[in-house]
């Protein structure tokens, strides 16, 4: 169930690019994102894939996914188990693919938000809440929810055709 989840902050500060989430050189090295999440902040954060931790998110200070149209910055994330990035602006691209990967992206004003804080995200209700009331964000759209439930917008797509054809089959 997705609409209600509890997460462990992991905050990141100044803006970051795509280049920042997975290094160039390791774009065209693997097509595996499991084998690029190693990587992932590699040159920025050096240490952070080995600290994640089961139900982290990622909360961002500054704008987050600017640069190129890196579909494997999303898919890295993925991988590497973060399943939610807040930040109070998105690359416009990185946002498009992070929906259509099936990762949350929140743009939310982060004040209140801090290193290891542990909170609910509301995601029908449109907030965040820990100790008290945090951030308020536009919900999303039932569509794009069900992008995030099927895994990504491609698999939104193939899974009722492919159970479409199984029933002509049978």
């Amino acid at each position: 169930m997705i609409e209600q989840q509890n997460y462990h902050v992991r905050m990141i500060t100044g803006d970051i690019s795509t280049d920042d989430i997975i290094p160039a050189r390791y774009k065209h090295m693997y097509t595996d994102p499991a084998r690029l999440a190693p990587h992932l902040f590699e040159n920025r954060f050096p240490d952070f894939f080995s600290t994640l931790q089961p139900r982290d998110i990622i909360v961002c200070k500054g704008i987050f996914g600017i640069g190129s149209s890196r579909e494997q910055a999303v898919s890295t994330l993925l991988a590497a188990g973060i399943s939610m990035v807040v930040a109070p602006a998105f690359g416009r691209i990185f946002f498009r693919n992070a929906w259509n990967l099936g990762l949350f992206a929140i743009e939310a004003d982060i004040e209140g938000f801090r290193e290891g804080l542990s909170v609910e995200c509301l995601i029908n209700e449109g907030h965040f809440v820990s100790e008290t009331p945090l951030a308020h964000f536009s919900p999303p759209s039932e569509q794009m929810l069900a992008f995030v439930r099927a895994g990504g917008c491609l698999n939104y797509i193939l899974n009722p055709l492919s159970e479409q054809k199984e029933q002509r089959i049978l």
